[in-house]
């Protein structure tokens, strides 16, 4: 069996190749501390093994570079808005080692007698340093809903402050305790925008671990059209199809593209391709 490519992320951030557009940075074993632990991530079709080294992520940047020789062609990036640039395959993988990582990060210490924790060799679990107790954990995802509003016309769409200027997507909010994912979607778009929704359906699912996230896509109708926007958006209103086809390509002349689940929810609003 090959050698694993490694992938290092430190907390949320990738080791990337330098360069004008980021790429993802593989490390073979010898570029790796003996000390180092990996944590299994896939093995493709052919046979090939994809593993995660996750840096300290209280070293200095420099630091965390030279510590495995790797600081002359690589840096540290944050992808989120760059992952278009990768394959599929890549892609995927680029998550589930961001999200292991950010979860790894958050999870030092065991949340039952409180040691510190350690990765399990050959497994993507840790478990507790107590040698009485050894609890195990496993990783942990927040559910989360991602939602398209409609009135058979029109798409209902909000924004937060900190995405740039013109920038509007589906709705979105985290499931609570004890409720199911239907009815946060209902609660979310009531008290994000004051729009009332039924006929809730489901569509399907996409990991972000930004910063460890599983949005849950659902299409639901409005039944009242009343925007009364809340302090958690910027801005929501209800866009037509031509109005969304049009804000699509500004989007994609700024920012590499990919198929998000947001973007196939999208994609429902709009008319069917010519021919």
């Amino acid at each position: 069996m090959s050698a694993p490519r490694i992938l290092v992320v430190r907390r949320n951030r990738l080791l990337t190749a330098t360069g004008d557009h980021p790429a993802p940075r593989y490390l073979d074993e010898r570029d790796v501390p003996v000390a180092s632990v990996l944590v299994p991530l896939d093995e493709d079709a052919a046979g090939n093994r994809f593993s995660l080294l996750e840096v300290d992520p209280f070293l200095a940047e420099n630091d965390a570079l030279a510590s495995f020789g790797a600081s002359e062609d690589a840096r540290f990036s944050e992808v989120m808005t760059q992952l278009g640039r990768f394959t599929g395959a890549e892609r995927a993988r680029v998550l589930r080692a961001l999200a292991l990582a950010q979860w790894s990060h958050d999870n030092r210490f065991c949340s039952n007698c409180g040691a510190p924790l350690r990765w399990d060799e050959n497994d993507r679990t840790k478990s507790c340093t107590n040698p009485e107790l050894t609890h195990r954990h496993f990783p942990r995802t927040d559910p989360a809903t991602i939602m398209l509003v409609h009135d058979g016309e029109r798409a209902l769409l909000g924004r937060q402050k900190t995405w740039p200027p013109g920038m509007y997507s589906t709705l979105a909010g985290f499931v609570e305790p004890g409720e199911s994912a239907e009815d946060a979607v209902v609660r979310e778009v009531f008290e994000e925008t004051g729009v009332r929704v039924s006929d809730v359906r489901y569509f399907g699912s996409e990991s972000w671990p930004f910063p460890r996230s599983l949005m849950l896509g659902y299409i639901a109708r409005a039944e009242t059209t009343e925007v009364r926007v809340s302090d958690e958006l910027d801005d929501a209103r209800w866009f037509t199809r031509d109005e969304i086809t049009a804000m699509q390509a500004r989007v994609r002349a700024r920012l590499p593209y990919f198929d998000t689940i947001a973007r196939r929810l999208l994609a429902e609003a709009l008319p069917p391709a010519a021919g």
